[in-house]
């Protein structure tokens, strides 16, 4: 066996997975899955997006990151936004303007990242040539692929009052409604064929010129021009001057393990803080999916929520307090206020976005957790090139002098967590991530949870009924017990349970577990259409 692909789509993992048959490492199979997941899942990632990688070395037992957060363009201001905003979605975090500024359309746009971010992570880790890792990509976008439910759904489902719907957002430019709306002027349905060979060309200039041509070449000014031509707070010299960042996880433990997460303005620290919160509690004691295990796991969400939305930012524009949020002592304040009895939250809520996720592991133990995203896609293409871009100026607040206000070269806060647990000797144990906003912390918690204090299968872990709590209640699939909802409205806890009982809103956890014997397994998601785990 070469290796473990772990991932939302059935035929992206078939890419990383031939990659891994055929000698590549798992660094490899990560970036050509990653390409793969950009042509199947359109509005989820793409080459206009973001993302965050982390990565470990069996051979150095190197274990860093690679963040390719977005960032905003030169042209912003802080305050241009402040005296139209609407208001915000009913669970807080989206702005809303009459004209969906902040969710559609070029001024929606934040400088990419995605391109930059994958070829550092070859450059630095991978085995096989950059244009054979897209060519798998390329071949999928030219010769076509059966349209998923998950896709499709999507673009169909109901959004949330003030937020535009899937067709207004495909339709936003002409480019966006001729590649994804069906000449009969519909959505393709479910197992049609559905081709972008624009992207695929795209993929092919890419392939052989690389992050000079995609953000400094003839490329890269065909991008900048459309942009700047149609009110793009993003210049050629915001393209032509992006870089990744490449620097360590940030660290903490749970129960003996190792944690590694991403750092600001990812939610790594978030993460950890949960975890070393919870590890005051005996969970195993109090049973998995008792009313007790939600009501603890709830309040320390919802306690290391409360300091995500104070502290979180992009550290170079604020002073985050890693070492104070992730230390042993803030995990102990919160959990002695948990045990008086005290809920923590602050009454904020971001809701779900689109992203998506790969975990991959190789047979000589190497190890990626990577998630990227378009946050939920711009509906802008530029003319002939295929792909969408990012619309993660909505995840900026758009009033001044907070720890998330926009600004010139500043990342949004995001809630990806792409974690490791590692043993005592250094090697990884746990692979994880998850797509879908704030609702990836609790989906990655919680198959954390399942494996180390359960003793579940990574199948398991991610299957089992789920919770989400950040501050204003606590969100339960159908599958919680109705006594156990019961039970925790009894103890104070406002309870909305789903009709569903595999919510896609809870977010699709994706992971790898590495036994004592060095053996590896790895569990898929069912929500959302559901992912898979392909070894070979």
């Amino acid at each position: 066996m070469k290796g473990l692909v772990v991932c939302p789509q059935p035929r992206a993992a078939d890419v990383g997975a031939g990659v891994l048959l055929s000698g590549g490492n798992a660094f490899d199979a990560a970036i050509a899955t990653a390409f793969a997941q950009m042509i199947i899942d359109p509005f989820m990632c793409g080459v206009g997006g973001m993302g965050t990688f982390q990565y470990y070395v069996a051979e150095t037992s190197e274990n860093g990151m690679i963040d390719f957060h977005a960032t905003a363009g030169s042209l912003v201001t802080p305050d241009m936004w402040t005296a139209d905003m609407m208001g915000r979605t009913e669970i807080s975090g989206y702005t809303l303007f009459d004209d969906f500024r902040s969710e559609l359309g070029y001024t929606s746009i934040l400088t990419p990242g995605t391109v930059a971010g994958f070829a550092e992570a070859h450059s630095r880790l991978g085995s096989k040539p950059w244009a054979e890792l897209l060519a798998p990509a390329i071949a999928l976008a030219r010769d076509g692929f059966a349209m998923t439910p998950y896709v499709r759904e999507f673009w169909t489902r109901k959004m949330m009052e003030g937020l535009p719907d899937g067709r207004t957002r495909v339709s936003r430019t002409d480019a966006s409604k001729r590649i994804f709306l069906h000449p009969e002027d519909r959505f393709y349905e479910v197992g049609e064929v559905f081709r972008n060979p624009d992207y695929g060309d795209s993929l092919e200039i890419i392939a052989n010129g690389g992050t000079e041509e995609f953000y400094r070449g003839a490329f890269g000014q065909r991008i900048a021009e459309d942009l700047s031509g149609n009110g793009s707070y993003v210049t050629a010299g915001d393209l032509a001057n992006y870089t990744p960042t490449c620097h360590a996880p940030v660290k903490g433990s749970y129960r003996g393990y190792g944690v590694s997460s991403n750092p600001p303005p990812g939610s790594g620290v978030t993460l950890i803080a949960m975890l070393q919160i919870l590890e005051h509690f005996d969970l195993a004691a109090a049973g998995h999916g008792s009313a007790k295990h939600i009501d603890l796991v709830a309040r320390a969400m919802a306690a290391a929520h409360r300091d995500r939305n104070q502290y979180l930012a992009d550290p170079n524009f604020a002073d985050v307090p890693v070492e104070m949020l992730t230390s042993k002592a803030r995990a102990a304040e919160w959990a002695e206020k948990i045990r008086a009895g005290e809920f923590l939250g602050d009454g904020k809520e971001a809701p779900p976005s689109c992203t998506t996720h790969l975990s991959v592991y190789d047979d000589v133990g190497n190890a990626v957790s990577c998630t990227h995203t378009l946050g939920t896609g711009s509906g802008v293409v530029t003319p002939g090139m295929g792909f969408v871009y990012n619309n993660s100026m909505k995840l900026f607040d758009p009033v001044p002098g907070l720890a998330n206000s926009m600004a010139p070269g500043k990342a949004r806060t995001t809630g990806m967590v792409p974690t490791m647990l590692f043993r005592d000797d250094g090697t990884p144990f746990i692979i994880v991530g998850a797509p879908g906003g704030s609702v990836i912390i609790s989906a990655v918690l919680q198959t954390i949870l399942n494996i180390v204090d359960f003793g579940m299968s990574p199948v398991e872990a991610v299957t089992v009924p789920r919770i989400h709590c950040e501050g204003r209640g606590v969100h339960a699939e159908a599958r919680v017990e109705g006594s156990v909802v019961r039970a925790l409205r009894a103890m104070g806890h406002r309870v909305d349970q789903s009709a569903i009982s595999f919510d896609p809103v809870m977010s699709r956890g994706h992971v790898i577990v590495v036994d004592d014997n060095g053996n590896w397994s790895g569990g898929a998601d069912p929500r959302g259409g559901g992912g898979v785990a392909y070894a070979r």
